[in-house]
């Protein structure tokens, strides 16, 4: 009994000292959603895909590439960029024409920005998961001390460990939520701007 008694003990002892651990972690999932809705508003704002503009600036680029003029099919390649995206691919990829080496180098790049895309998507579908499940962890922990309020009568401890588990609650499913919303829209916007990528290397080849 005196075994048992000290197991459940210790359980609740382990189990109480992670609530504020839980509550800083929820804390923080919150502050970088906040921050992510203004980096997705200003991404956003900054977006301006021009497709008809990224057709032209490839094939003027390709005609240069045939003549030999890469300094030139660089520069056009430059300013076909519709957002910083992109542009940063664009002229990472202005570098293996200027070296005469786009063959070897445009594949390789194509999949260092898949990763690329997919590391910056790993954020927000990370958020997705934890915030729910430390809510779930914040929700959870003080209905211990909760009932234990209750049987002592004590009502005020009670109320306390019941506002911190339905805080924490919502703290997860807002953070959650707001993860799961810029991940949809990031892969979208991702996706559009691979399938561009893709579509420069096919006409340059």
């Amino acid at each position: 009994m005196d075994a048992t008694s000290g197991i459940i003990g210790a359980m609740f002892m382990i189990s109480n000292s992670l609530l504020y651990p839980v509550i800083i972690i929820l804390l923080g999932l919150v502050a970088w959603s906040l921050i992510s809705i203004g980096q997705l508003i200003s991404e956003y704002a900054s977006r301006n895909r021009d497709i008809a503009k990224l057709k032209v600036g490839c094939r003027a680029a390709r005609k240069y590439m045939q003549m030999q003029d890469y300094k030139k099919a660089a520069e056009v390649l430059r300013s076909s960029g519709s957002n910083d995206f992109l542009r940063s691919f664009l002229n990472d990829l202005t570098e293996s024409l200027k070296e005469n080496k786009f063959a070897v180098e445009a594949e390789k790049l194509l999949q260092d920005y898949e990763l690329r895309i997919a590391k910056e998507l790993e954020k927000a579908r990370l958020v997705v998961k934890l915030g729910p499940m430390f809510g779930l962890m914040g929700t959870l922990i003080p209905l211990g001390p909760a009932l234990m309020g209750l049987t002592a009568g004590n009502i005020q401890q009670l109320a306390t460990n019941l506002v911190v588990a339905f805080s924490t609650t919502v703290l997860g499913l807002l953070s959650g939520g707001i993860a799961y919303t810029i991940s949809l829209v990031k892969k979208r916007w991702y996706t559009q701007d691979l399938s561009d990528m893709e579509y420069v290397v096919e006409v340059l080849k």
